[in-house]
């Protein structure tokens, strides 16, 4: 099964606007159905090629529940659940990945640039791969053992109540970033704004720390902090 695995890497390589994700869910489930199918792999194939879409990552776990339930012979239920388990997996997916791991690993990204160790963004970007990668060859074992239970077991491990719990970390990071941004990259007197350069940079980087943590806790979006740092890094760059 280790190829459908490494198929469904490359889903999305066929996305089309009247399938969407549905060549590439077939081409990857097809080594699979030939293993549990044998030479009627053909039929499973052609029922996959209906309309599909998900969360990418996502994908695995509905491969393993498909195989799982061709193992069975309870192949007929397969077009009554994978509408609503793929849509109910993007979500979660969605909510997870794109809505709050990614936004913490951009921001993680920042700290790296604005603390000096760039090198820290491999580490960054090992991390969040792992994570995905992790959880699409847990989720396609899960969901070809255990079947529906095995999906259920994927959406509780990024349920919404533990995303959001998760999701502190962007507030707390966006305040991290501006604190250093302050510290480190503020000069030491900014003309024409002699006020600012009195300030003791660690003052300073605490009430940003604060009012960034309070703006995003109340749905600030992180991308006006992420353009917000570049811009003040550029200005104050320009003002050394």
């Amino acid at each position: 099964m280790l190829a459908v695995f490494l198929r469904s890497l490359f889903i999305q390589a066929a996305w089309n606007f009247k399938g969407m994700q549905n060549i590439g869910f077939s081409f990857a489930l097809a080594p699979g159905l030939t293993h549990v199918l044998g030479e009627n792999a053909s039929r499973g194939i052609e029922r996959s090629l209906s309309f599909f879409n998900t969360q990418p990552y996502m994908a695995p776990t509905i491969m393993g529940v498909y195989l799982h339930l061709y193992e069975r012979g309870e192949e007929t239920s397969i077009p009554k659940i994978g509408p609503s388990l793929s849509g109910s997996l993007a979500a979660l997916g969605d909510t997870f990945f794109w809505a709050t791991l990614k936004p913490i690993m951009a921001l993680l990204l920042i700290v790296c640039v604005v603390t000096g160790a760039p090198w820290c963004a491999l580490a960054v970007l090992v991390g969040y791969n792992a994570v995905h990668v992790w959880i699409m060859a847990w989720g396609f074992s899960q969901g070809y053992s255990k079947g529906m239970e095995g999906a259920l077991a994927v959406g509780r491990a990024i349920s919404i109540n533990r995303t959001g719990r998760i999701s502190l970390g962007i507030p707390f990071l966006c305040g991290v970033v501006l604190f250093l941004a302050a510290v480190r990259l503020a000069p030491p007197d900014i003309p024409g704004v002699p006020h600012v350069g009195h300030t003791p940079p660690g003052v300073l980087g605490g009430i940003l720390f604060i009012a960034a943590f309070a703006l995003a806790r109340a749905g600030a979006r992180i991308y006006w902090f992420v353009y917000g740092v570049f811009a003040l890094s550029v200005i104050w760059t320009m003002l050394k």
